[in-house]
């Protein structure tokens, strides 16, 4: 169903200079293509914008008003097997299908043995006494090899393996990802790539008679109003169900993301 999701990251060094520049940021909006297509029947996307999403892992990423990135609702197991709590998170590397590894976005300042942190701010704490390899830096990612009641001022975000999740409060090793698709209120995504989604329509489960009755639609940062053409189709209006029938035209999804 496409490709894995692109994740925002700095990459040291890169630009002129030796200095840090942001990567994988977004894609190549509509004003950069030789003969653009916009969506339809009314253009609600402009020359600044494009299709497709991306995730990041903060506080490595540089998300804009230009370039978003997806924001995540997570829930991870800690290394106890008790669920840290429903909290704001993002994506640090997709897993597999319905898998990601994320980052719980709140500060932490104790660690659990056996669980797995990335540093946020580096402070006066001794990481490598709890795990953490000698080049450490802000992103590094470890797993705690004793318990720490407090870490000084450095601090952490919490990070585990979640899966996506029909509910805005997933339980303890689940997540969520919310969009607007021509609709008031959230719903969620069972399934995303770098530029598509699939609803919970079929049901909330991962059989293949509940796949195969899930709604697919166009990811992006920007609108969920109007349809594009889906790639070998006519562009001919839809027919039958998603399950039988004939797919030619993809909603707008709006994924739900953070500009900072």
């Amino acid at each position: 169903m496409g490709r894995p999701l692109k994740i925002q990251k700095l990459s040291t060094g890169s630009g002129s200079g030796g200095a840090s520049v942001g990567v994988d940021l977004g894609y190549p909006n509509f004003g950069s293509l030789t003969v653009p297509v916009f969506n339809s029947p009314t253009q609600t996307l402009n020359n600044a914008q494009y299709v497709g999403v991306v995730g990041g892992a903060a506080p490595t990423d540089t998300p804009s008003a230009t370039n978003p990135r997806v924001v995540v609702t997570v829930n991870i197991t800690l290394a106890t097997g008790s669920a840290a709590g429903s909290a704001t998170g993002y994506i640090i590397r997709q897993k597999g299908s319905h898998k990601y590894l994320v980052g719980d976005a709140t500060s932490r300042t104790a660690l659990v043995s056996g669980s797995a942190y990335i540093i946020v701010v580096i402070g006066n704490t001794d990481w490598t006494a709890y795990g953490a390899p000698s080049s450490y830096g802000v992103g590094t990612i470890f797993t705690a090899t004793a318990a720490l009641g407090s870490t000084g001022t450095g601090s952490v975000n919490l990070v585990g393996v979640c899966i996506l999740s029909d509910s805005g409060s997933p339980t303890n090793g689940n997540m969520s990802i919310a969009y607007i698709d021509n609709a008031s209120s959230d719903v969620y995504i069972s399934k995303l790539t770098n530029h598509f989604i699939l609803g919970w329509e079929g049901g909330s489960n991962y059989d293949a008679a509940s796949v195969t009755g899930d709604l697919r639609s166009l990811a992006n940062f920007f609108t969920d109003e109007g349809t594009m053409i889906k790639s070998g189709t006519t562009g001919a209006a839809n027919t039958g169900s998603v399950s039988a029938g004939q797919q030619n035209l993809l909603n707008l999804a709006l994924v739900e993301n953070t500009t900072s």
